[in-house]
């Protein structure tokens, strides 16, 4: 099972994130591209800042439209107790 490794390089103005924050993939819009989002943790008194070189363990993978839409019909044709033979 391979997992992709990316590296970020963010402006020092943007620096102060705890190391309890995240990170997603999301898309801009319906159709829109893919990009990814850094979501700030919590910071609690002994909480240290990331710093360069430091890894994100806590990710969300990308929401894909299909296979959400595969969901949703999937669910919606099933739900009427009807069995298929």
């Amino acid at each position: 099972n391979l997992l992709p490794v990316v590296s970020l390089s963010i402006n020092s103005q943007y620096n102060q994130f705890p190391e309890t924050s995240s990170v997603q993939i999301l898309t801009s819009g319906l159709i829109g591209e893919q990009y990814i989002g850094l979501v700030p943790g919590f910071v609690f008194d002994d909480e240290a800042m990331l710093v360069d070189g430091d890894t994100i363990e806590d990710t969300k993978s990308a929401l894909v439209l299909e296979d959400l839409i595969g969901q949703v019909l999937y669910s919606v044709g099933g739900s009427d107790g009807s069995s298929k033979e």
